[in-house]
């Protein structure tokens, strides 16, 4: 697993061969694999991350065309860790892709903690979700990095990096700490990504393009690696 290879010569120039090397000892976890998780999920698998475990309960339907980098046309109707899977296939094979076809919640998060990762990548829309993954890491020792709200923004460059005890301005982001606290989870020790953009009015419906969701994906993927490298 530690052998590097041509895919590996940019990155290892960046981070050096034992940063490389260290990662692909890696496991790790992201759950929801859409606008944001999407290109979070591809920037772990070109990096080299060891392996990845990919969890979601959704098929690709045409209206995630407009942000979410995995899917094309062809994928409509399929269940997105597959497609996942195929797309890191597609990318290097000296990756392993984990998938999880399923929702989560407070049920799952004995699962979660035995399952040994380094860390876990939280970028599904689901609150309740959002606090099982935060509990889960928080009595495993594992570390958590959170994506909050991208819907009903423009500008990228809005995206914050912090705890979750410092974000500000994040509508999402003030319900979770509320409800976060309520179960006494240390809000320190999850590092989130979240924008101090006003969200705009889009009416019922979220509107959301592919520049926030996108951006904040990467910016999670660059915090995931400092994690997994020990620099936080």
């Amino acid at each position: 697993m530690d052998t590097l290879t041509a895919v590996d010569e940019r990155t290892e120039a960046l981070l050096g061969k034992e940063a490389v090397a260290l990662l692909r000892r890696k496991k790790v976890a992201v759950f929801g694999i859409g606008g944001v998780g999407g290109i979070l999920f591809e920037a772990l698998v070109r990096t080299g991350i060891g392996e990845i475990h990919a969890y979601d309960c959704d098929t690709v339907e045409e209206s995630n065309l407009n942000r979410q980098v995995l899917f094309l046309r062809s994928d409509i109707g399929n269940r997105k860790v597959d497609v996942a899977v195929a797309r890191a296939s597609a990318i290097r094979k000296d990756v392993r892709v984990v998938p999880h076809f399923l929702r989560i919640g407070s049920e799952t998060e004995d699962s979660l903690r035995s399952e040994g990762f380094d860390l876990l990548l939280d970028a599904i829309d689901d609150v309740e979700g959002k606090l099982s993954l935060m509990e889960a890491g928080e009595k495993a020792g594992v570390p958590v990095i959170s994506c909050l709200g991208t819907a009903r923004r423009m500008d990228p460059r809005g995206l914050r990096l912090a705890p979750l005890s410092k974000t500000a301005g994040d509508p999402l982001a003030r319900k979770v700490r509320h409800l976060a606290r309520e179960r006494s989870l240390d809000l320190s020790r999850v590092l989130c990504v979240y924008s101090e953009e006003p969200a705009l009015d889009t009416g019922p419906s979220l509107g959301s393009s592919m520049m926030v969701p996108s951006s904040a994906g990467l910016l999670m993927a660059y915090a995931a690696l400092r994690t997994l490298l020990g620099l936080y």
